[in-house]
């Protein structure tokens, strides 16, 4: 049974959380939140000590997370939109939670490192990057990702990738196009190929037109 939040009003038809990348916080999230309220949606960020703890830790946490919003109710629909490394969070918290609160799943994914990171192959053995990322250095090396279970059949899932839109994308030691930080062909799952909507990792989140499109796949308008 759910953990009834103290004061918490009656949980919505769709909600959504909000999931943020490597070194982010929830603070960047909020005018993401914003954005979403505009089209109907009601969005809480979820945040997460990314330099500390595993994949599996943050997913258990977002299960806890959901479990303080919810309650004991059980939405037909839980969305998720996730930047970079918090779409390996929710794939952690379907791995272990799945139906839990809500029989099916929306998830849209923005430039998302769901076959692991190639800069963080390339520093793994960076004493720098290794300090700077903490536990993430590890949690985001391709073999540790490629390890993770598939989606289940409950999930429903859009990617939608920044980049270039050419061979050579923003970042030289990137292999083909690239968003500046996770290059595109690190991005898809089978049968979810991304969607390049062009531009640089950073900003997805925040950006009108993409806020957009994730918000109409949310609310089950458009795929």
């Amino acid at each position: 049974m759910g953990v009834k939040p103290t004061g918490a009003v009656r949980a919505p038809e769709l909600p959504v959380v909000l999931v943020h990348g490597a070194l982010r916080g929830r603070l960047g999230l909020l005018p993401t939140a914003w954005n979403l309220r505009r089209h109907g949606i009601v969005a809480r960020p979820f945040g997460y000590r990314t330099r500390r703890a595993s994949l599996r830790d943050h997913g258990h946490s977002l299960s806890l997370f959901l479990d303080r919003w919810l309650g004991d109710a059980r939405p037909p629909v839980v969305g998720f939109l996730t930047h970079s490394m918090g779409a390996l969070v929710v794939r952690a918290y379907l791995e272990q939670a799945e139906g839990k609160h809500a029989p099916c799943q929306r998830i849209v994914m923005l430039s998302p490192p769901n076959r692991g990171s190639e800069l963080a192959r390339r520093n793994v053995n960076n004493p720098a990057f290794r300090w700077l990322y903490g536990q993430a250095a590890r949690e985001l090396q391709p073999e540790r990702v490629a390890a993770m279970p598939g989606l289940p059949d409950s999930a429903d899932v859009l990617v939608l990738g920044g980049g270039r839109g050419d061979p050579r994308g923003y970042n030289a030691k990137l292999t083909g196009d690239d968003d500046g930080v996770v290059a595109v062909a690190e991005m898809g799952l089978p049968n979810h190929a991304p969607r390049v909507v062009g531009g640089l990792h950073s900003t997805l989140q925040w950006r009108p037109a993409v806020i957009r499109d994730a918000a109409a796949f949310l609310k089950g308008e458009a795929r």
